[in-house]
């Protein structure tokens, strides 16, 4: 008894540890080891490095390495300095600097290495002939025997085997942890770094060292400057700068941007940068040797929409080294507005009713304006028109010319009035008006109604606004029922029933099911009839099973269902009337038995004598 309980305790003691350690998990792994001169970068998974210079200074020996660090997915730089042996560490990597070889040449290198969190590849029970890929890696079980797992690593043409027992192994880039091994399985798992590829880009690096403007008013032009400044080994080609800005409008309403096809439109600001180019928003400086600058000038009008705040002007620097590398950077600068007072008259609303509109039919436009601006409107005129307005342009001829092709329109106005006025709009002040309106027999799709405004301030200055809406024209199908042809087989009414479509889309997906409070139909359920094209019809037999029915009529309730345009089924009930026009009675059958009965009888009869002689 005794002996059992130690065998007890030592195994309660052993099991454990052999089942339950978990080696201690690296917090980063290694991606990148080597070697980076002045200029030169390495890019990895989302970031990318760059030794931007050495830094030489009477109280540090070895000199400081300037790095900087960009963040690809959101444009955020970050500039550091280490000394061998330090390191700095963002988001999932870390950047360590090992060694720093010939400080004191004209091309010392700075030996970086990088880490990055591990990933899980594998966690679980291994068996041979498993594979595990993580990118350009590779990781395959081979085989399971005599207490160890034989494992191969592959990675860009790099192969090794090798023999692992239970426990924690570096393998290459990889960290191999093996909990138990039994007779053909193992319980294991795979980390590797989450960035497992690199790539080395050499030579060039442009930094913006400055960037400079002149005073910016509402609606005013001003003077952008840009310094660039060539801090690699090797020029610099190609090098473009492109300045861009995004629409004034909140996250959530970006999706309403698009004026068509959509009929619900949002006002004009949308559809406002914050400012416009008088001489084009890309330049290009050709050639860039290293250590020179170079300053572009860009002349900018800032929009009429804005108000007094600081805005953001975005700057992408794009260009090439000497092998054709490509590299980009953005970044953001902040421009002050000052006011200007002055109306802005905006459309809040379009809407159609009914919407969408039908083909060859009448509908009504209801416009909702708004004064955004600071100041009072005055003597608003909101037009739509069916065609797109012509830049008002004098001609001069001294012969008689003939007048120009008018855009075929598919919506007119009913009336002659196409606009709404309004003497005054203050601010923040809005005006409601409603127009007639009318399409032709088109078919189905999105229509376009150029609007234009104009309006005047205080000071009796004119301004003027167009935006473009789309007004939806879809065709329905409409659906009716009718009794077709009615006759007679086999002693029982037979009839038609007509589904016709005179409406202007096709009835996709029709079905047809009968009933009746009085009489006995066949066949019951849904009947399938396929599409009903506009101005066509289809037709479904039907059966009455009463074997006696006097003439009359009698109601049908007839059930359709159908698929629209748009992928939604609709069904609607329809009672129709079937007029039988004689009786039909179950004593004629009982005729043709007893007609029947009498002949083979008196065949009996016939065959009696005869067989008596």
């Amino acid at each position: 008894m005794k002996k059992l309980t130690v065998v007890l305790l030592i195994a309660f003691m052993v099991i454990p540890y052999v089942h339950g350690a978990t080696p201690g998990e690296p917090k980063y792994m290694r991606t990148f080891e080597g070697y980076l001169s002045v200029g030169e970068s390495v890019i990895i998974g989302n970031y990318t490095i760059t030794v931007v210079n050495f830094l030489y200074n009477q109280n540090t020996w070895p000199p400081l390495v300037l790095l900087k660090l960009r963040d690809n997915r959101n444009f955020q730089t970050k500039t550091f300095t280490l000394s061998p042996g330090q390191s700095y560490s963002y988001n999932d990597i870390n950047v360590s600097l090992v060694y720093i070889k010939n400080p004191l040449s004209d091309n010392p290198q700075a030996l970086i290495e990088v880490y990055s969190k591990p990933a899980t590849v594998f966690y679980g029970v291994a068996r041979p002939g498993m594979n595990f890929t993580y990118g350009p890696l590779q990781l395959s079980v081979l085989d399971i025997k005599n207490g160890s797992v034989l494992m191969r690593y592959h990675k860009n043409g790099t192969t090794d085997y090798a023999y692992f027992g239970v426990g924690a192994h570096v393998f290459y880039d990889t960290y191999v942890v093996i909990y138990r091994i039994s007779n053909d399985t193992a319980l294991m798992k795979i980390l590797v770094p989450k960035y497992v590829a690199y790539s080395v880009v050499e030579g060039t690096i442009i930094v913006v060292t400055n960037v400079s403007f002149s005073p910016v008013e509402v609606g005013g032009t001003f003077q952008l400057n840009v310094t660039l400044k060539n801090i690699g080994s090797m020029t610099a080609r190609y090098v473009r700068v492109y300045l861009y800005s995004k629409p004034l409008v909140q996250e959530q309403e970006t999706a309403q941007k698009v004026l068509l096809p959509t009929v619900s439109i949002p006002s004009f600001e949308s559809e406002i940068p914050f400012a416009s180019y008088r001489q084009g928003p890309v330049q290009y400086t050709g050639l860039l040797p290293p250590g020179h600058e170079k300053t572009l000038h860009f002349q900018l009008i800032a929009s009429k929409a804005l108000r007094p705040d600081v805005y953001p002007l975005y700057v992408s620097l794009e260009y090439s080294d000497e092998n054709g590398v490509i590299k980009t950077e953005q970044f953001e600068v902040g421009i002050p507005v000052n006011d200007v007072y002055r109306p802005k008259v905006v459309i809040e609303s379009f809407t159609t009713r009914p919407n969408p509109v039908e083909p060859a039919s009448n509908f009504t436009v209801v416009v909702k304006v708004k004064n955004t601006g600071n100041a009072p409107a005055y003597h608003v005129r909101v037009e739509l028109l069916p065609t797109k307005p012509k830049e008002e342009q004098q001609t001069y001829s001294l012969f008689p010319t003939g007048g120009e092709t008018n855009e075929q329109a598919n919506i007119y106005p009913i009336l002659r009035q196409s606009s709404l006025y309004f003497d005054e709009l203050p601010v923040n002040g809005s005006g409601n008006g409603t127009l007639e309106f009318a399409v032709k027999d088109v078919s189905a799709g999105v229509y376009p109604l150029y609007a234009v405004i104009t309006y005047e301030d205080g000071n009796g200055v004119s301004y003027k606004e167009e935006a473009t809406f789309g007004v939806q024209v879809e065709g329905r199908p409409r659906l009716k029922v009718y009794i077709g042809n009615v006759w007679i087989s086999d002693g029982k009414y037979n009839f038609e029933v007509d589904v016709a479509n005179d409406g202007k889309a096709p009835a996709r997906g029709v079905t047809v099911s009968i009933s009746s409070p009085v009489l006995s139909l066949f066949p019951l359920g849904e009947h399938y009839v396929g599409t009903v094209e506009p101005m066509d019809y289809d037709s479904v037999n039907f059966e009455v099973l009463n074997s006696t029915i006097r003439a009359g009529r009698y109601p049908v309730v007839v059930r359709v269902t159908y698929m629209t345009a748009n992928g939604s089924f609709k069904s609607f009930n329809q009672t129709i009337s079937l007029q039988l026009p004689s009786n039909i009675s179950s004593r004629r059958k009982y005729e043709y038995y007893y007609g029947a009965g009498a002949i083979i009888v008196l065949l009996g009869i016939i065959a009696w004598r005869l067989r008596r002689g």
